[in-house]
């Protein structure tokens, strides 16, 4: 009887179900991230650290930065493009992959003059998750 106890406790018992993730249209994906980027770079020239920070998710990393670091990293950022003149900042993706939780994005990142006139160049990855169905950088790593 206990046998069959024990063995009707174990059949019971809820099992986890492993769902694959949803691939993600690529295609469709790679103009929002394009058009975040495009806003992103329109915070920064707007001087708008915080809005830049909301661009990050809860859980964010920028580097080694968490959580408010962040928004005093990018505080930081602006005040020196202000005083340096490197306020407009661009991004260009070179490429876009991704499975049904996370976006990669690597791409090439400009910052220049006022005149246009080049006065940094560099690449990045950033990892993307959606937070409350919206792309959400989740790390942010310059190389």
């Amino acid at each position: 009887l206990c046998l069959l106890l024990c063995h009707s406790t174990l059949l019971a018992q809820p099992t986890e179900v492993k769902s694959e993730p949803v691939a993600i249209d690529l295609q469709k994906a790679r103009p929002i991230i394009e058009s975040i980027d495009k806003q992103f770079s329109k915070d920064y020239l707007n001087g708008d650290s915080a809005a830049i920070a909301a661009h990050y998710a809860k859980d964010a990393q920028l580097g080694s930065l968490k959580g408010k670091e962040i928004l005093s990293y990018w505080g930081r950022s602006i005040r020196n493009s202000i005083k340096n003149n490197t306020r407009n900042l661009l991004f260009t993706t070179t490429a876009l992959t991704g499975d049904g939780e996370f976006l990669v994005e690597l791409g090439i990142y400009e910052i220049k003059d006022d005149k246009n006139n080049l006065k940094t160049k560099g690449k990045y990855v950033v990892v993307w998750k959606q937070e409350e169905g919206r792309w959400k950088l989740y790390r942010d790593i310059g190389l």
